[in-house]
């Protein structure tokens, strides 16, 4: 029973050897920053990954808000090295990838601290991926800026329906005819006025797969 209970604590210790090995080879031998942050937390979250799934309370070695914590100031300081090389949307693409599954633990397991109601968060997230949509396009990075987008969107759409908030049908309904809508008007745009047919198809793309996670909750709710 003892050893059963060591198995998922392990595979975390396994996951941290691995991330600051492949820190410790960029710092010995060089190599892209950000890629190799990208990679180190690859590494470590998903063995956190499998200890939080097989441990029976994972809370319990995983502290919720200290995790978060150190989640969010690893997320700022990628954010200030992706502005430092060069990289700014990639750089915060690191970021989310440091600071939202550490988040979405918290929402699962940890107690409320976000001041904001559910919906004000649900908002402010869509506030975010479009302002990392626009971000995309006018530092013509499209892609990473529409990858951007659809981590911030479906993160704050996985926290509204954790927290057990189930939007009005109207709301539902609404997001997924602007998601849909503003898909063809990008494509439209891009294509017949900007004369840039790949970022179109890009900005669809995210739109395109946000206003398909809206329209699946609203077929599982009916």
């Amino acid at each position: 029973m003892s050893t059963a209970r060591r198995v998922p604590e392990a595979a975390l210790l396994v996951g941290l050897v691995l991330a600051f090995s492949v820190v410790l080879f960029f710092l010995l031998f060089g190599g892209p920053p950000l890629v190799t942050a990208l990679i180190a937390l690859a590494l470590l979250y998903g063995f956190a990954a499998y200890a939080v799934v097989h441990d029976d309370d994972p809370a319990s070695v995983l502290l919720p808000t200290p995790v978060l914590a150190a989640a969010a100031l690893l997320a700022l300081l990628l954010v200030v090295l992706g502005v430092v090389v060069g990289q700014p949307l990639f750089g915060l693409l690191v970021g989310f990838v440091a600071v939202v599954p550490p988040a979405m633990y918290h929402t699962h397991y940890g107690d409320p601290v976000n001041p904001l109601s559910v919906r004000a968060t649900l908002a402010l997230g869509g506030v975010g991926a479009l302002a990392c949509l626009l971000a995309g396009v006018a530092l013509e990075d499209p892609l990473v800026g529409a990858v951007d987008a659809v981590v911030v969107a479906l993160a704050t759409a996985d926290y509204q329906d954790t927290r057990g908030e189930k939007l009005d049908e109207l709301v539902e309904f609404v997001a997924v005819s602007v998601c849909f809508g503003g898909a063809a008007l990008a494509v439209l745009y891009f294509v017949l006025v900007a004369g840039r047919p790949e970022d179109g198809i890009l900005v669809a793309g995210a739109l395109l797969v946000v206003g398909a996670y809206f329209a699946m909750e609203s077929a599982t709710h009916d």
